[in-house]
């Protein structure tokens, strides 16, 4: 225990982001479209008049807990916005109440953000509070990507099963750098020490160059304590402590002057490693990588070259750059497997990141090998950008950033980042795990659909 002068107790305190309500500036559509034949909801509040005498309480009654029929007009005149799905008032009266999916929210999105994940992101970031679905799960069990992988959250009583709420303390810390693998107490060593992030999350670079929206990303990484990357320095000067630039000739001579604690370069450049490990020695080095097929051969040649970290990154759909496309959790996966068969793993921090944008999609991609995740266009989506197409290609992307409050912004980008915490701890108490750390590769801890398939059926001959 630590004790302050006056020998008094520190107190102790559980790492928890503050969220606080940011409601959304742009109007989103209704989830569901509610309607009522009017003739014959008229017809039976006559009926219920006369059969009741006119009692208030019972003819004035609405049939919904969330509020939809509480307007001045009733059933009339419903308030869609309030709407969430339930179907009791179609269960009760089926002859006269009809609730479909609004056309407005299925043009939500594109081929791969689905209108629900972006229901999702845009309550998460408006709230702060984890979303429930209190009338059950409809959707498919099983899917593409991280669809396809479940986690192992067992019913059986674990020390840490309480959560969020738990008494007991869960660490969602990871370390950003090159670990030592000996110590040598004849020299002081000058590589650089790691980097602490709460988090596992950090802010990739954006495909938008808008700076209100840097100032939130800004803001929000201050908050939280974590880092975002980017290509243009200036976009974040005034947060340079929470920056991890991406060097190039262009910003190499300001980088070297402003020493980051954190630097990207693109991996082909090997030039650009020497001379930022040589002028920088304090500095982390990071080799930014696209995923491709000789990924996991090119992550083994550069950890064993010295670079202290490796950003993995797909497009925008979390597809890879390969002449198959995979998913990057099996490219992650790939990388990481063949890291610790070299015995480099250890030595190296992976970042993941291209089609991070749920919250369960982080605990996958640590199991899949990350030490931690970059979110890029999940923070336009959460800021109320504008779907104007495909979002996949990362040079030519179809989501255009409002004009936004950058305090309004970060705030909704803090409530992100606490609504995924908790997430992660949920998941995390589930599996019996105190420390995130553990999870990194812990393949053990999940299960993959298209295996548990092939097991399953194997040998069996499909009848065509």
């Amino acid at each position: 225990m630590v004790l302050d002068s006056e020998t008094k107790p520190s107190k102790y305190e559980r790492f928890r982001i503050e969220t606080e309500p940011a409601p959304h500036v742009f109007q989103i559509p209704n989830r569901f479209d509610v309607s009522a034949r009017k003739v014959r909801l008229a017809a039976m509040l006559v009926h219920e008049a006369f059969e009741f005498k006119l009692n208030k309480e019972v003819v004035l009654s609405r049939p919904c807990i969330y509020g939809v029929f509480g307007g001045h007009f009733g059933g009339f005149k419903p308030l869609k916005h309030k709407c969430v799905g339930c179907m009791r008032c179609v269960q009760e009266y089926p002859h006269i109440m009809t609730v479909k999916q609004s056309d407005e929210y299925k043009r939500l999105g594109d081929s791969f953000w689905t209108p629900e994940a972006v229901f999702t992101i845009l309550n998460e970031a408006s709230t702060g509070k984890i979303p429930v679905k209190g009338m059950g799960y409809k959707g498919a069990f099983g899917g593409e990507g991280f669809d396809g992988i479940w986690t192992d959250m067992s019913e059986i009583v674990r020390p840490t099963r309480d959560g969020v709420y738990g008494r007991e303390y869960i660490s969602t810390c990871v370390d950003i750098g090159r670990k030592p693998t000996s110590v040598d107490f004849g020299r002081i060593d000058q590589s650089p020490s790691t980097v602490e992030v709460p988090v596992p999350i950090i802010f990739d670079d954006l495909p938008a160059f808008d700076f209100d929206v840097w100032n939130a990303v800004g803001k929000a990484a201050r908050k939280v304590g974590t880092f975002f990357v980017t290509h243009d320095q200036t976009r974040g000067e005034d947060y340079r402590e929470r920056m991890i630039p991406i060097v190039d000739d262009n910003s190499l001579d300001e980088t070297l002057e402003k020493r980051p604690s954190i630097v990207e370069y693109d991996s082909e450049r090997s030039d650009l490693f020497e001379k930022l490990s040589d002028s920088l020695p304090s500095s982390i080095v990071i080799a930014r990588v696209p995923l491709r097929e000789d990924t996991a051969d090119r992550a083994c040649k550069l950890a064993r070259e010295g670079v202290h970290g490796l950003h993995l990154y797909a497009d925008y759909h979390g597809q890879d750059y390969s002449g198959d496309p995979r998913h990057i959790s099996e490219s992650v996966k790939e990388v990481h497997q063949l890291l610790v068969k070299e015995g480099l793993r250890d030595q190296v921090t992976i970042i993941a990141s291209g089609g991070i944008t749920l919250a369960e999609h982080v605990p996958k991609a640590i199991i899949c090998g990350a030490d931690l995740v970059g979110i890029d266009t999940t923070v336009l989506v959460a800021l109320q950008a504008e779907f104007l197409g495909e979002t996949r290609d990362r040079n030519s992307y179809k989501l255009r950033p409002r004009k936004i409050d950058p305090a309004w912004g970060a705030q909704r980008l803090v409530n992100l980042f606490g609504v995924w915490h908790d997430q992660l701890i949920e998941i995390l108490s589930a599996m019996g795990m105190r420390d995130v750390r553990r999870l990194r590769g812990d393949i053990g801890r999940s299960m993959m659909d298209a295996e548990l398939r092939e097991q399953s059926f194997k040998g069996i001959a499909w009848a065509t």
